[in-house]
């Protein structure tokens, strides 16, 4: 095949990349069938399973798994009219530890984008078009937590035309599937939820008894398929896309990108090998760098994933942001921030994961500390720091659990619960705001919870629906309120250097 020419027409002017490794696409993009829609089409899609698409079409001549982007959010508008203007494509920029490890390629797997608002319509149309055999979708992890009682949700079980809300969208769209007598699509959620496609079934099963439907849940569950994935062993660090980012890229190629993405090289992506309607090739993407891993059992996997590299991530952030922080390579330069990240996963959640089949844990752990090092990613503390009353349930509290049942007080565990309830306190070690962007967090009201406390972190840790009975736990609360105390007292680099002190630890 030789290239697609609208390329050169829609994003470069003069096309001259000083690097060696840039890559464009070398299939027809007007070939590609539209195989897989996605929901909320952002940065962490483009980086994985659009580069994946991209790469079996270039490689394997794959063409019948061409991506549309559905936007259905109104924040999806920025994007909508960035990937619109450019014919879906992008620049993805993918960068190592080594100044000289970077990787350009231009990804042409997304051939159409709808921005759902505008036009629900065209969306459930696409939805329901039979080229359509895969609907995959990031809608972050706060995405999941199902209202029946919302307005929109409300306003999609009466408006079967016109959705509004994900869930709408699928649900309508597959009855119109059953309705036209046609397969029905494979529902795909590469959230970093644990078995997130048994809770996205359970979301989808809950709106359809909400339309009385009888046939349509049946057709649910008896003809669609939800596979589990490793949310996003989906995996690769993907910060959000700056002006620099776009600096870099007009520099390095010519090309004017209003939304280019960079990413870490390192990739992986363990799926269950579940799909009603056919699947990409995946099994020839098994090699490195790609890491994809198809199998019937993601648990043990999902599992050391979220509760090694996602907890390691969420228990270093709100430290790394109370000592002044940007981005997150910064914070592994503590010397004691990388000791406290090593000890709490080598000796508090190692020793109560499961099993996990053809893994070096060491290894594993090893590329996690050289993974969250790497300075090319820019990838700020704040991010990271989004949604922590949503991250603490799956990420660290399964472990703490595990210990205390042991008999074992995770006092690192404590440390990183006891930084959150600090950074809550809603101002950093200098006085200034801390903006806090925490969906479930505003919803249980917890900045005033903790304001009020203070010190008491015991109100914290009887807030459920993130800490679960660990309030009745009297040595597991007691040291988490000692590290709120020193947090405050003392700030945070000296709390911790005492900590590691105080737990018996030297790593001098």
């Amino acid at each position: 095949m030789t290239a697609d020419t609208s390329l050169a027409r829609l994003i470069v002017d003069n096309f001259k990349c000083n690097s060696v490794h840039t890559h464009l696409p070398t299939y027809n993009r007007h070939e590609l069938k539209h195989g897989i829609v996605h929901l909320s089409l952002g940065n962490f899609h483009r980086s994985h399973l659009a580069y994946y698409m991209d790469v079996l079409a270039t490689e394997y001549d794959q063409i019948d798994w061409g991506i549309v982007g559905i936007g259905v959010r109104s924040v999806d508008k920025s994007i909508s009219t960035v990937l619109q203007a450019q014919d879906g494509l992008y620049t993805l920029i993918s960068k190592g530890s080594a100044e000289t490890d970077i990787n350009i390629r231009i990804i042409g797997s997304i051939i159409g984008y709808i921005f759902a608002p505008d036009e629900p319509e065209r969306a459930l149309a696409t939805l329901m078009h039979p080229d359509t055999k895969i609907v995959s979708m990031t809608i972050t992890v706060s995405g999941y937590d199902i209202d029946m009682t919302n307005v929109d949700i409300q306003h999609d079980l009466q408006h079967p035309q016109a959705p509004r809300t994900v869930f709408g969208f699928l649900a309508h769209a597959l009855d119109g599937r059953r309705r036209a007598g046609l397969a029905p699509f494979t529902i795909l959620s590469c959230d970093n939820v644990q078995q997130n496609g048994e809770v996205t079934k359970r979301c989808i099963l809950e709106f359809t008894k909400a339309l009385n439907n009888v046939e349509l849940l049946d057709y649910i569950q008896t003809k669609v398929t939800f596979p589990n994935s490793m949310g996003k062993l989906i995996d690769r660090i993907t910060p959000a896309t700056t002006d620099a980012d776009r600096h870099f890229v007009h520099l390095h190629c010519g090309i004017a990108d209003g939304w280019p993405v960079v990413a870490e090289s390192f990739m992986q992506w363990v799926v269950e090998d579940s799909f009603c309607s056919g699947r990409p090739p995946l099994e020839l993407l098994t090699n490195v760098p790609y890491n994809v891993l198809l199998t019937e059992h993601v648990e043990a996997y999902e599992c050391m994933k979220m509760r090694l590299l996602n907890a390691a991530h969420t228990a270093m952030c709100y430290l790394g942001y109370l000592m002044g922080y940007t981005y997150i390579h910064e914070i592994m330069s503590e010397k004691n921030m990388q000791f406290f990240i090593e000890h709490l996963m080598n000796d508090e959640v190692t020793p109560v994961l499961p099993p996990v089949p053809n893994v070096d844990l060491d290894e594993y752990k090893r590329k996690i500390i050289e993974r969250f090092s790497n300075p090319h990613m820019k990838d700020t503390v704040s991010r990271v720091c989004m949604d922590g009353a949503s991250k603490f349930p799956k990420y660290l509290v399964p472990t703490i659990v595990e210990q205390l049942k042991r008999g074992v007080n995770p006092y690192f565990c404590a440390m990183a619960v006891g930084s959150w309830i600090r950074y809550f306190g809603g101002k950093d070690e200098s006085g200034q705001p801390i903006v806090l962007r925490d969906v479930l967090a505003d919803e249980l009201k917890l900045q005033k919870l903790v304001s009020e406390a203070r010190f008491t972190a015991i109100e914290m840790l009887r807030v459920r629906q993130v800490f679960g009975d660990l309030a009745n736990n009297q040595l597991f609360a007691e040291t988490v309120q000692d590290a709120v105390k020193l947090l405050y007292e003392e700030g945070s680099k000296a709390a911790l250097e005492k900590w590691i002190g105080r737990v018996g630890y030297s790593h001098k």
